[in-house]
């Protein structure tokens, strides 16, 4: 099992590059405070400030995350989980 965590280099990649590529509006909205936790194989494991930006991230967005973080990470990145802010990917429970 590969994995690894990001660099904060690597996470204001991510930011500014989710930034330019969807634009300020749809960035402030959804992607605001989106954080990569690691990768995991090639499965992206992210948070979000709140379970509707994480669905909707899921839902709608997830391929065009994938493809952007393959771009800053120079790795295949096939899968992207985005939960809540302190829920636990292992488990999809919050935490106690």
């Amino acid at each position: 099992m590969t994995s690894f965590r990001p660099t904060k280099l690597e996470q204001l990649a991510i930011e500014a590059k989710l930034n330019r590529f969807f634009g300020a509006k749809v960035y402030d909205r959804i992607f605001l405070g989106f954080e990569v936790l690691e990768v995991v194989n090639d499965e992206l494991r992210a948070w979000s400030p709140s379970e509707h930006c994480a669905a909707v991230i899921d839902l709608q967005y997830s391929a065009k995350v994938a493809w952007v973080a393959q771009i800053v990470f120079n790795r295949p990145v096939r899968r992207v989980s985005v939960l809540a802010r302190g829920m636990n990917h292992k488990s999809s429970e919050q935490p106690v």
